[in-house]
This record gives structure tokens, C-alpha cells and sequence, in this order.
């Protein structure tokens, strides 16, 4: 299974920390660097590390389920391995559709920039897509379809090259805003401002979620998403993994430098501090507040390829991911048919493509959806430290510690509504999912199967004292990665 048929070549390290990369410029980096700035200050810095962190603790918990597995789509299939497909369809479901999310929200934020560049209200009216402007965004999500339509080594081929463009954006603003920070000696000035503002280490972890930086990191595991498809897979993703994560981080730290210490500093004693700045489009606008116009064509430019980009390797990973909970009864398994030319399911990358046609179609605002789908991208990432947990033993010490940061970040999204939203529409999807196996498997067997993390999903929602979280989301992990719970999982693996 980690091999691909037909003696195919697969994608190289090079192509597989690209992809990674590629998917963590998107839209967020464009909007990041001031919200993370109005969340938590001068520890803008320490946000952007903490969540660097956490995604490449999460990422090293994948790399080792991956090492046993080698699968298509392995972050939505690695509970179903380690314990089975009933149990692991909550978190597949998470990260298939926090996934599949995205690529509606990436073609409606090019169709907000294109609508900021043109300078009309055809596209957008008070801050809402018009009926043009919703044709606009699906006939961007048909262009995602047709790159994708030819398998990985025509998506690697084009997305090698885009890449290198959407790097040169946020490196080519960095240095032009430096040059700018230098030249004036006010490189200081800035982070001085307002020490009497609250921010401190809770602001920082608040950040991580509310301004976007899960986010913005998120595509670290979209070369998981393509295992089966990577040369030396037990090597390589780790890698990828790692090298993406470690690039992008020291890019988001310079890129938030930049943008705090270029900031006209009157603007922020006028405003009252970080809290007070309120770009409609940060980088966009500074940079003509700052009278750098080439710049600002330039970062109009990256603002339609770098969601572009994004949106249409989101698709091919959700794609991947479809197709793996098909193939272990998550979903029906006629999605898990494999063309035989280009080695991807087509009915799976049509499927989505229509769900994520929907969303778009009903979808007003990207700055709701950011916060609803880093929702869903946490729980899906639960999966990576219980089944490291569950083939590895001797590692549960790490997944706890992780699982439990996991838990910690749910709570600090700061729109109740949203934490919600994916509370009640996961416990739906396991209601509905459990009563149509209740037959086979039994009310009780069932129960225990999907009720803890029912349970321990509403707790989160109920209860957000950070010690209460931490204790009883470790209690949670250790129950569910022991011994006798993985085995009685795996006796009932029929599916």
C-alpha cells in the first residue's frame, strides 16, 4: 500500500516540503501578522513559536503512525488502523471537512482581493459576496478541479512553480518593509508602545486560534495526506514535515517583525496601541499608507495566486482524505475506486469538489469560516497523538502531553457559537453514523466506542478552567491509548 502501482514515480522530499509549504501561504498570512498583533502585543513573537510547536509536535506524532502506515490520506485514516473505523470517524470527519472547507474559503478570498483590486461592489457588497461575485469564486473551484484532474506529478509540476512565487511575495515584502523600518531608525520605537496592555503568555495561546495562525499552518500535513505517494515515505514525510514547519516559521516571525516595526508609530498612539490597528487589508494597506505602491501591486498580484494555490492542493488533499475513510467504511466505498492512469479516485474528487461548491455558494464571511474550520483542524489532529499512542506505547507519555495542549487550544476560541457549531455538528454525524451499525454491533459495544469522545467533546465546551481541561483531557487520552481499550477496539474492526 505505501508503494504505488504500476511501478508510478512518486514525489520527491523536495516536492513534499513544497506542498507543505505552499499550503501555509494562503490567505492567512496576508491578514495574520495584524490580528496577531491585536491578540497579544509585543508576544505576537511568542504566538507565532508556541503554534510552530504545536503543529510540529502533532506533525512527529504523524510521521510515526505514518511509519506503520504508509496510506493515502493518513491523518483522517490513523484511528481506523489503530483502533477501528467506528471509533476514528469523528476525527476523520473533522479533518476531511476542515479540510474541504478550506477550499471554499481560499476561491472566496481570491474573489474578495480581486474585488479589492478592481475597486467595485460587483463582487462584493458590505462585505458579502454578490450572485457575481459567488460565479467568480465556482469558476475559481473549477480551475482547482481541472489542476487536480491529472493526479500528484501534474499538481507537483505546477505547484514546484508557483511556489517559488509565493515565496518571493512575503520575502519581497519582508525586506522592502526592513529597508523601510531601517532607513527610518524606527525599529524600536513600536514595541514600546502601551506597556500597560494585559498581553502576556495566555494572549499569546488565545492567538494561536483567533488570529489565524492554526490556520496559516495548517497545510504541514498535507504531505501526510499524499504517504502513499512519496518516495521513502518513513523518512521523507518526518521531514517534509519538519523542514516546511521550520521555513515558514522563521518567514512568519520576520514577516511579523516587519509589519510591527513599520507601522507608522504616531498611527499607533493615536490608536491606543496594537488593539487599536485595524487594516481592512494589513499588508495591502500599509503598504500604501507607506507610499510603496510597487509593493502594493505586488501584493495584489500574490493575493490571488497564494489562495489559489492553496485552495486547489487543499483539494487534492481532501480528495486523498475521502478516499481513505471509503476505504475502511467511513464512507460509502464506492468513493475508494482508484483511476487507473493517474492513481486518484475521481469519484472522490468530484464529491468534494460539489460539497465545497455548496459551502462557497452559501458562505458570506472568511474571517467566520477561519475560526469554524481551525475548529475542526484541532479535532482532527487528535487523532495523530492516540493512534502514535496506540501503536506505540512507549510514546503515550508524548501524546498525552500533546492531546492535552490540543485540548487547551479548543477552549480559546472566543466565539462560543462556533466552538458549538463543531460540537453539535460532530455529535450529529456519530448519532447518525452509530444508529446504522447499532444492529451489527450492539447498543453497549457501540456505546463505548463513541460515546467517550462524545462525552469529552462537550466537557470541552462545558467546562474551560485551564486545569480541568489539562486533567481530565490526560484521563481521556490515557483511557483511550490503553492496552484493553485499543484491543477491544480492534477485536470489533469489521467494517
Amino acid at each position: 500500500m505505501g508503494r504505488a502501482k504500476g511501478g508510478k514515480k512518486r514525489v520527491s522530499l523536495l516536492s513534499a516540503t513544497l506542498l507543505s509549504a505552499t499550503c501555509m501561504i494562503g490567505s492567512g498570512w496576508l491578514f495574520s501578522a495584524q490580528l496577531t498583533a491585536n491578540y497579544a502585543g509585543n508576544w505576537a513573537f511568542g504566538a507565532w513559536i508556541l503554534a510552530a510547536l504545536l503543529v510540529l509536535m502533532v506533525g512527529l506524532c504523524l510521521s510515526r503512525v505514518v511509519a506503520f502506515y504508509p496510506v493515502r490520506g493518513a491523518l483522517a485514516q490513523s484511528s481506523a488502523l489503530s483502533h477501528n473505523s467506528i471509533f476514528g470517524m469523528p476525527f476523520a470527519f473533522a479533518n476531511w471537512f476542515g479540510t474541504l472547507m478550506v477550499v471554499a474559503t481560499e476561491a472566496q478570498a481570491t474573489t474578495q482581493y480581486l474585488s479589492s483590486a478592481i475597486d467595485s461592489s460587483l463582487l462584493i457588497d458590505n462585505h458579502t459576496l454578490t450572485p457575481w461575485g459567488k460565479v467568480l469564486a465556482l469558476s475559481i473551484l473549477f480551475i482547482y478541479l481541472v489542476i487536480n484532474y491529472y493526479g500528484i506529478r501534474f499538481l507537483a509540476k505546477i505547484n514546484n512553480v508557483i511556489t517559488v512565487l509565493k515565496i518571493f511575495t512575503p520575502t519581497f515584502a519582508i525586506i522592502v518593509l526592513l529597508i523601510v523600518v531601517f532607513s527610518n531608525d524606527t525599529s524600536g520605537s513600536n514595541f514600546s508602545v502601551d506597556p500597560s496592555q494585559e498581553f502576556g503568555f495566555k494572549s499569546a495561546f488565545s492567538a494561536v486560534i483567533g488570529a489565524g495562525l492554526i490556520y496559516s499552518f495548517n497545510g504541514f500535513q498535507i504531505s501526510v495526506a499524499f504517504a502513499s505517494e512519496i518516495k521513502h515515505p518513513k523518512r521523507n514525510i518526518p521531514l517534509a514535515v519538519t523542514f516546511s514547519i521550520a521555513i515558514m516559521t522563521l518567514v512568519y516571525l520576520a514577516l511579523q517583525y516587519a509589519f510591527m516595526a513599520s507601522v507608522p508609530n504616531d498611527l499607533l498612539v493615536e490608536n491606543g496601541g496594537w488593539k487599536g490597528i485595524n487594516f481592512d487589508s494589513p499588508l495591502l494597506d500599509l503598504a500604501t499608507l507607506l507610499g510603496l505602491h510597487f509593493l502594493a501591486m505586488v501584493l495584489l498580484a500574490d493575493s490571488v495566486i497564494s489562495p489559489s494555490a492553496s485552495g486547489y492542493t487543499y483539494l487534492g488533499a481532501s480528495s486523498r482524505i475521502l478516499f481513505a475513510m471509503a476505504s475502511v467504511g467511513q464512507m460509502p466505498r464506492w468513493l475508494a475506486v482508484l483511476d487507473p492512469i493517474h492513481n486518484l479516485s475521481r469519484r472522490s474528487m468530484l464529491t468534494n469538489w460539489l460539497i465545497a461548491a455548496v459551502v462557497l455558494a452559501h458562505a458570506d464571511s472568511w474571517a467566520a469560516l477561519m475560526v469554524i474550520v481551525s475548529g475542526y483542524h484541532i479535532v482532527g489532529y487528535m487523532a495523530a497523538p492516540i493512534s502514535m499512542g496506540a501503536l506505540e506505547p512507549k510514546l503515550r507519555h508524548f501524546g498525552v502531553v500533546v492531546f492535552a495542549l490540543l485540548g487547551m487550544l479548543m477552549t480559546t476560541i472566543t466565539s462560543s457559537s462556533s466552538l458549538l457549531l463543531v460540537c453539535v455538528s460532530l455529535s450529529i454525524l456519530i448519532c447518525i453514523y452509530a444508529s446504522l451499525h447499532v444492529v451489527s454491533i450492539g447498543l453497549k459495544k457501540l456505546a463505548v466506542l463513541v460515546l467517550p469522545f462524545v462525552i469529552y467533546l462537550w466537557l470541552l465546551y462545558l467546562f474551560q478552567y485551564e486545569w480541568l481541561v489539562l486533567a481530565f483531557s490526560a484521563v481521556f487520552y490515557l483511557l483511550i491509548s490503553s492496552k484493553p481499550y485499543v484491543r477491544f477496539c480492534r477485536v470489533y474492526n469489521k467494517l
